[in-house]
């Protein structure tokens, strides 16, 4: 493990952190190239929250797409982000801000984006997005609930990649598919035995990697939190608010 540990110094662990949210916040009203790579970073692993908040307030699959498309191409124009309120601190908090004033704008031009015009992000994958918000049909969640649910499950989900990469570019890709299992279920000592047979080391060797694995888990989410705020001390309260505890250890 300590291989992977150490490839954690890439654009997918420190590299991200350091261009992230805050750095952005941070840029001149004109936007510098690395701000505007950064929001777009940020703007591509969490456009998915985008589109299932859209959903829920009403929107067809086909106006969620187009409305997504818009928004981002919005959130991207220049000064856009000299409107931030660096008070709010989170990035989380400014983009479903700036979502609801965009949709109200829309509403009041009553016209609809047109599909392929100037300003698409990017080709992205909307019918993976829709089943998934299909496969999670829960009626009682307002459309800010499922937007932060989605965005919980982002983060999740990005420092899971972020785990696995790390394993195979240390050449132990393997591994991680035989410990990834771990990530969200306790280890018992039928399980380490067995682990520790599949990969040929004792018992003990088994539970410290089983370890291992979901403490650099639970740091990789920290990390991702970390991206989306304006300082370490949002980080707790972030947790908090998406998670209901200041740290996880399992993948939605």
């Amino acid at each position: 493990m300590s291989d992977s540990n150490a490839s954690s110094q890439t654009r997918s662990g420190q590299g991200f952190t350091e261009t992230c949210w805050t750095q952005v916040l941070l840029a001149e009203s004109d936007q510098s190239p690395a701000a505007r790579e950064a929001l777009e970073d940020l703007c591509a692993r969490y456009w998915p929250c985008i589109y299932s908040f859209l959903r829920r307030r009403g929107c067809s699959p086909h106006d969620a797409e187009d409305f997504t498309q818009g928004f981002l191409g919005k959130v991207l124009e220049a000064h856009s982000i000299a409107r931030a309120d660096p008070s709010l601190g989170r990035f989380r908090n400014f983009l479903l801000r700036m979502l609801k004033d965009y949709l109200v704008d829309e509403v009041r031009k009553r016209e609809a984006l047109k599909r392929g015009g100037p300003g698409r992000f990017a080709d992205l994958p909307f019918h993976e997005t829709e089943e998934q918000y299909l496969s999670e049909p829960d009626p009682g969640l307002t459309p800010e609930q499922v937007f932060d649910r989605g965005w919980a499950a982002s983060l999740l989900e990005n420092a899971f990649q972020r785990l696995e990469e790390e394993f195979v570019k240390a050449g132990q890709g393997e591994r991680f598919q035989l410990l990834k299992r771990f990530i969200a279920d306790e280890a018992s000592e039928r399980d380490c035995a067995d682990l520790a047979a599949q990969l040929e080391i004792t018992p003990k060797s088994a539970s410290v990697a089983v370890y291992r694995l979901r403490t650099r888990y639970r740091q990789l989410i920290r990390e991702e939190v970390l991206a989306t705020v304006s300082g370490t001390e949002l980080v707790k309260a972030e947790f908090i608010d998406l998670f209901g505890s200041e740290g996880s250890g399992g993948r939605q």
